[in-house]
């Protein structure tokens, strides 16, 4: 879309007003730049190039958390777009059920807060706010975990994680942790936890410890295959007498 609609108002939003300079130049951006289903495919070197200003990924995330919609294949879609360009959306527009298509091919359809007008063919958006929320910080997440199967199950343990009352900061931490043990450890892909086995267990990461400990000799001993010897000393006398045996037998058949 060439040519769009823009909200001369926005400035006497407080959330807008109250944003620092260089968040108000990345959402703008991000306004221009989105499809006309207002998907944003994000390129941060792209904005950051165009802007003059460095930006990262996580950094502008927290700060538009609340107006982004993270899509499962990572792309943002901003909901606050298609209300302002299409007002309600209506499948019998052409123009309408484009975007429609768009955002259920992308995985947002769920991220779109305002109603949909239509035959019953056409299912209304019944995602609660907050069920919304856990799906969209879950795809920040998911983003960065590095595999990709299993990822129903992992939505599932971390919805419920989050509704429990655990901080999504200690699920990052626990994440931040076992990617730090693939590259120290140089875990091959196909060892990699799947998605359903990590987020069911992400708590047992939250503190790890990734230092590399020096093997002691037991331990080398055990990686080449040696037994480790034993001292006759505190052996019962009954395990004495059966080893002087066995060494007397061995000297015996040694001399023959």
């Amino acid at each position: 879309m060439a040519n769009r609609f823009t909200d001369s108002r926005k400035y006497r939003d407080p959330w807008f007003r109250k944003l620092k300079s260089k968040y108000k130049l990345i959402w703008d951006f991000m306004i221009h730049e989105c499809d006309h289903a207002g998907i944003w495919k994000v390129d941060f070197e792209l904005a950051s190039f165009s802007i003059g200003e460095n930006y990262t990924h996580d950094e502008v995330a927290n700060v538009l958390k609340n107006k982004i919609y993270v899509t499962p294949k990572g792309d943002w879609f901003i909901p606050k777009f298609v209300e302002f360009q299409y007002g309600t959306l209506n499948p019998e527009n052409r123009v309408h059920l484009s975007v429609i298509n768009i955002l259920k091919s992308k995985g947002a359809y769920k991220g779109l807060t305002s109603t949909i007008q239509g035959c019953k063919d056409y299912d209304k958006v019944k995602v609660k706010d907050k069920d919304k929320d856990i799906i969209s910080k879950f795809n920040l997440i998911w983003a960065k975990y590095p595999n990709k199967l299993g990822r129903k199950g992992a939505l599932v343990y971390f919805s419920t994680a989050i509704k429990a009352g655990k901080d999504i900061e200690e699920i990052e931490k626990a994440l931040n942790n076992y990617l730090n043990y693939i590259k120290i450890r140089k875990i091959e892909e196909r060892y990699i936890k799947q998605g359903n086995t990590w987020f069911n267990n992400w708590e047992d990461w939250v503190n790890y410890d990734n230092k590399i400990k020096p093997k002691s000799r037991t331990d080398i001993n055990q990686t080449r295959g040696v037994l480790p010897s034993y001292s006759p000393r505190g052996l019962p006398d009954s395990i004495k007498d059966i080893l002087k045996k066995e060494k007397k037998n061995i000297d015996n058949n040694n001399k023959e």
